[in-house]
């Protein structure tokens, strides 16, 4: 018989927790039943030592994003004070700080003017189509940095009520994925130079939006000029694969209207004891946390 572990007993047993709710950044909404949050994979443009900062756009062209995120133990369903929460990803035109000749390549179609080498973009993660060398379940390329930019990266400390803020933009899309957001939780470490060093990774995910709201700020300037395929949910094989419904951000208002902020948030179930195994191609050696060689 196999053993009932704390993991397996939460999710057998969570259809049978009641809902609760939580009074958070102004707002009151029914939160999810304490089960953990799926793990997701870290992906090929995680950066270290991010700036301590809830404003992470720099300036940065988009439709403002508001992002409120509150975490919870699975072990107590209380609020979990004093995580480190490292926030990333790409910009508007699907550009990621740290890799802007990198993220070049993802966009414009091949061959053409300005348009990334024959092949398959270098991002290309398992669980999408074609995803790069090796074939299915083969490795990824290692990405190296390509500069020292920030933005659209930071790291906010939880409070007192499990809550992180972050001011940032709607972040655009590159070949082969939808919007998202990526996210590391992360405990026992200790704040220093501006940053949050040490510590132990407990939990890596991915935060989605929407589609139907995500449409028509897709239309709009500067998303619009970004002529590629835009990748919707269905045909993200991270989303589909990597229990992306479970991580689609709640928005509180909807407005399209381009500079009108996004008011987004979401709940994360994190097991703070747990060191999670690693998730698709870029877990990196010795398990989450750590990129993969040459990052």
């Amino acid at each position: 018989m196999p053993q009932l572990t704390r993991r397996r007993f939460l999710a057998t047993t969570a259809a049978a927790l009641p809902l609760s709710r939580f009074a958070f950044a102004g707002f009151s909404y029914d939160a999810v039943p304490c089960v953990l949050t799926p793990e997701q994979e870290v992906g090929p443009f995680y950066v270290a030592d991010e700036l301590i900062r809830p404003a992470i756009h720099e300036g940065r062209p988009g439709t403002p994003l508001h992002l409120h995120l509150k975490f919870l133990d699975t072990r107590t369903c209380k609020p979990i004070p004093s995580a480190a929460i490292d926030l990333w990803h790409c910009d508007a035109s699907g550009i990621y700080s740290g890799y802007t000749k990198a993220s070049q390549h993802m966009g414009p179609p091949e061959g053409g003017p300005g348009g990334r080498p024959p092949g398959p973009p270098p991002d290309r993660m398992p669980g999408d189509p074609d995803h790069g060398p090796g074939g299915p379940g083969g490795p990824p390329p290692a990405m190296q940095p390509t500069d020292k930019l920030t933005f659209c990266r930071g790291l906010q400390m939880t409070a007192a009520d499990g809550t992180a803020r972050f001011e940032t933009i709607v972040p655009g899309f590159y070949e082969g994925r939808t919007n998202h957001i990526h996210m590391k939780v992360r405990f026992g470490g200790h704040p220093a130079d501006d940053t949050y060093k040490a510590g132990h990774t407990a939990h890596v995910g991915q935060i989605f939006f929407p589609e139907d709201l995500l449409l028509p700020v897709m239309a709009t300037e500067p998303y619009s000029s970004h002529k590629i395929h835009r990748t919707t949910a269905a045909e993200d094989g991270i989303f589909q694969s990597q229990g992306g419904r479970t991580t689609v951000a709640h928005l509180i208002n909807t407005n399209p209207i381009p500079n009108v902020p996004w008011i987004a948030e979401i709940t994360i179930m994190v097991d703070p004891t747990a060191t999670p195994k690693p998730v698709g191609g870029f877990g990196g050696p010795g398990g989450p946390g750590h990129p993969p060689p040459g990052l």
